[in-house]
């Protein structure tokens, strides 16, 4: 989190050029793979292969139902505590195949089956992580909620998102960028492999991400960020007309329609741009709203990827709430991975995020960016994934089926 938040310090410039000598030591070290850098690679996505998982798991979840008995009560459970629930949850979760039996240092579940023991510890944490929820190896509300979905619902899951991968088509060679909305997470592959993975934060329930197949083009350096009429009408212009001096100070002025001049925030130009003559655009710098680094790609609903100055908000595990663009965890490394084929290292990319000059690159090869919305898939081991439907996307495409 320290540095996260470093990116965005209003100290001078001994903070910004240690960002750079900071890429001189990474410039150095060789290119990693991951989370955002993680030490190991991770097969592509390939639709086809999923989409067979997924129905044959849905098979297997239809077979489960069964023999599945829900949970009783809605106490929270964690490790040492002695219930006769636990029982119950051992049984869903050896059920679901996330629960082994392995021995662990205060495994005592033959001797005491109601005692909540390290091995169905490490179950719960494995189921959470299949769910979408924080590894905390406590069975609480959110994980209550879960358990507590049928067999025969997720089998139902399965089928949706298996008929989406079906009807998704990846590229096989070059590069491209999947963002999966439900995940929050975006992956760069490159020959195949996923060489790149980072969260996102998407948009809210009222201002919902779109699906997209589109490219991304240029990268922008040090953004402006001219704002949306929506944002203005219900967000920006009530703030500017109660506090003018505050929104000046944030870096925020009039620009009229059809002009690249700004001038500071006065009661006309609110006038006009209430009027639909004028907006406001924020000003470059690190207390931009779009942070450091915009990406660009064509598209109607003018969506993009950017940085952003909430980085506390990667620490959540769901993560809607922008406005509809896509707020990336590292956009430094995606910077450094799109343009490195043009002769970009991390320390020039360190070099053009300090200052408040605007500097827009053009991707020599632009890759193909793919916007999804998915609630299930499966891992590299063959267990599969479920989200929560964030958008009530799947009870649509259920009602439409």
């Amino acid at each position: 989190m320290a540095r996260r938040n470093a990116r965005y310090s209003t100290g001078a410039k001994a903070g910004r050029w240690l960002a750079v000598l900071l890429a001189l030591a990474l410039a150095a070290m060789p290119p990693l793979v991951g989370s955002a850098r993680a030490p190991q690679a991770v097969p592509a996505l390939d639709p086809a292969a999923t989409s067979a998982q997924l129905a044959s798991a849905a098979e297997r979840y239809r077979e489960l139902a069964k023999d599945w008995q829900p949970m009783t009560g809605a106490e929270p459970l964690q490790a040492g505590d002695r219930d006769e629930r636990v029982v119950q949850l051992r049984r869903l979760l050896k059920l679901y195949g996330d629960y082994t039996g392995l021995p662990g240092p205060v495994t005592v579940a033959a001797a005491d089956p109601q005692r909540f023991d390290s091995a169905l510890q490490r179950a719960v944490e494995r189921y959470q992580r299949r769910h979408g929820l924080q590894p905390s190896g406590t069975v609480a509300a959110d994980t209550l909620a879960e358990l507590a979905v049928p067999p025969t619902e997720r089998a139902r899951q399965l089928e949706l998102n298996a008929k989406r991968w079906k009807k998704l088509s990846l590229p096989k060679e070059g590069r491209y960028l999947f963002v999966n909305v439900p995940e929050y997470h975006l992956q760069l592959v490159e020959k195949g492999t996923v060489t790149l993975r980072m969260k996102t934060v998407v948009g809210k329930t009222s201002s919902r991400t779109p699906t997209l197949r589109t490219r991304v083009t240029n990268v922008v350096f040090n953004p402006t960020w001219t704002v949306p009429r929506s944002i203005l009408l219900t967000e920006m212009l009530p703030k500017a007309r109660n506090n003018p001096e505050a929104m000046h100070k944030r870096g925020y002025r009039v620009v009229n329609y059809g002009s690249s001049n700004t001038v500071p925030i006065s009661a006309d130009g609110l006038i006009r741009a209430a009027g639909g003559d004028a907006t406001l655009r924020q000003v470059s710098g690190p207390g931009n709203t779009l942070g450091r680094v915009k990406f660009v790609m064509p598209n109607r609903q003018a969506i993009y990827l950017h940085d952003t100055q909430a980085q506390s908000l990667f620490d959540l595990q769901e993560r809607a709430f922008s406005h509809g663009c896509i707020r990336l965890e590292q956009p430094e490394e995606l910077a450094y991975a799109l343009l490195r084929p043009q002769g970009w290292d991390r320390t020039r990319v360190a070099q053009a995020t300090t200052g408040d000059e605007t500097l827009n690159i053009k991707v020599d090869r632009p890759p193909r960016l793919f916007i999804t919305y998915i609630t299930a898939w499966m891992d590299n081991h063959g267990r599969p994934h479920f989200r929560r439907d964030i958008y009530h996307r799947d009870t649509e495409q259920e009602a439409a089926d």
